[in-house]
């Protein structure tokens, strides 16, 4: 009867294996579409056998773990692939979105730069006209407009770069926190003897995340807890502690956002080094930082050296009532800034016939000699040594060719990354006819040992009868 009964004992453990076999397969199958899923895997094992007589007698089957299907060498790619293709789309993004220097647009630079000369040379035609006179100031303000509308569109994209990167530290800190306790929710499991393959999941969503957003490298150590450390060496999470990024206005950069770290310790925040932080915050501001600020300090620098080059022309000519020495715009005294401060000078805009088209006074009306000079600047060296026109073109060039690149890498990351992806895919997600099959095999073993049960029953009420 012992062995009977051992027979059912084996029997009912092996029925409950059985069933977490099939649990497992549904499990899988339902989360067959479930982002960030591993698929798992019931691990079953057969018991070690007990000695009757001459022979051992196996105990049946138990399930030994369940565990998820990763590939080691796949995901150890996937966090560099990562942060690298959300660090370039954000530059790309950021870079694509900005028109300010676009050579086609009716009212952007270029088009108001050769208005101005064409104004010149309408003058040229009547130098003493009032109305011509009237439309060459009108046209010279027109440009200054110009300049101040391209250098506060390029600010905006700059400012508006430093609100994203502001949206998205409060989602990195979240984040951060989350995968500091997932650490010690997973620590805690194991303890048990548990694998958490739900919570490990879970963490793993988390810091995929957190390295899109931060370009962090992800570290697992001994003690199976998932460490992030940023580009530029500091810790983000370590343990079940998260460190806190937050930004403040960085005077040399024109008040705009710095990134600030608050340590694990809680020591006082520290600012952040440039590039210390990757992924789509670094993009962000290595849009901000690059392309856009020297495109701003380029307009500027454009606008300054435009205004010094026509002044020295405009200041040696006459005035119609024979005065010299007027500046036909104000740039203020430095570049920084010159494009948002350019306008035509406020006597010659309010008087048009300041305007200096003469080469001395004793040839007004008539004379228009440095006005000719004046639209010779059209294609004279400035202080930088080219015209301003080709300054202009060398600047969308350079904007252009920036914006480009990024766009390329951009493609090529994102190349990388979806390769990954499916990789992963392949190597850890579900396949539903896989698991319909293992899901069937459980079921077959089920109703096998099932019949192991009936048949011991049946032999243990013969063995019953008998006695």
């Amino acid at each position: 009867m012992a062995d009977l009964f051992s027979i059912l004992s084996q029997a009912s453990w092996s029925l409950g294996t059985q069933r977490d076999a099939a649990a497992t397969a549904s499990q899988n199958i339902a989360n067959a579409s479930t982002p960030g899923y591993a698929r798992q895997e019931a691990n079953i094992e057969s018991l070690p056998g007990v000695q009757y007589g001459p022979a051992f007698i196996g105990q049946g089957a138990t399930l030994a773990s369940v565990t998820q299907i990763r590939d080691r060498f796949i995901e150890s790619q996937i966090p560099g692939a990562t942060g690298a293709q959300a660090s370039s789309t954000a530059q790309s993004d950021a870079l694509s979105s900005v028109s300010a220097l676009d050579p086609s647009a009716a009212s952007g630079l270029s088009s108001s730069l050769a208005a101005i000369y064409a104004g010149l040379r309408g003058l040229s035609a009547a130098p003493g006209d009032a109305a011509l006179r009237g439309q060459a100031v009108s046209s010279a303000q027109a440009l200054a407009s110009s300049f101040k509308s391209t250098v506060s569109q390029l600010q905006s994209a700059r400012s508006g770069l430093d609100s994203q990167v502001q949206g998205n530290l409060a989602e990195v800190n979240q984040l951060a926190q989350s995968l500091a306790a997932f650490n010690g929710q997973i620590r805690a499991a194991r303890a048990s003897g548990a694998q958490p393959n739900d919570l490990l999941d879970a963490r793993l969503r988390v810091r995929d995340r957190l390295v899109e957003l931060t370009g962090g490298t992800p570290l697992d150590d001994q003690g199976g807890d998932t460490q992030l450390t940023l580009a530029g060496g500091a810790t983000l999470v370590s343990g079940n502690r998260a460190a806190t990024l937050s930004t403040q206005p960085d005077p040399s950069n024109e008040g705009h956002a710095q990134l600030v770290l608050k340590g694990l310790d809680g020591s006082p925040a520290k600012a952040l080094r440039s590039g210390a932080v990757g992924g789509a915050i670094g993009g962000a501001l290595a849009a901000r930082d690059g392309a856009l600020a020297t495109s701003e300090a380029g307009v500027d620098q454009l606008a300054f050296n435009f205004a010094a080059q026509v002044n020295a022309v405009h200041q040696s000519g006459y005035a119609l009532d024979g005065t010299t020495g007027h500046a036909l715009f104000d740039a203020g005294a430095t570049a920084a800034g010159a494009a948002s401060r350019l306008t035509v000078t406020a006597a010659v805009l309010a008087n048009p016939s300041l305007f200096a088209a003469a080469s001395s006074a004793a040839t007004v009306p008539g004379d228009g000699a440095n006005l000719l000079a004046l639209i010779g600047t059209e294609d004279a060296a400035m202080a930088s040594g080219s015209s301003a026109g080709a300054a202009l073109s060398t600047l969308t060039a350079q904007f252009g060719s920036a914006a480009q690149s990024a766009k390329a890498m951009s493609a090529q990351d994102s190349a990388l990354r979806s390769h990954l992806d499916t990789l992963r895919e392949s190597a850890s997600g579900v396949s539903i006819d896989e698991e319909t099959v293992k899901l069937t095999q459980a079921q077959r073993a089920f109703e096998a040992v099932s019949k192991v049960v009936s048949t011991a029953d049946g032999m243990l009420q013969s063995l019953f009868a008998i006695t």
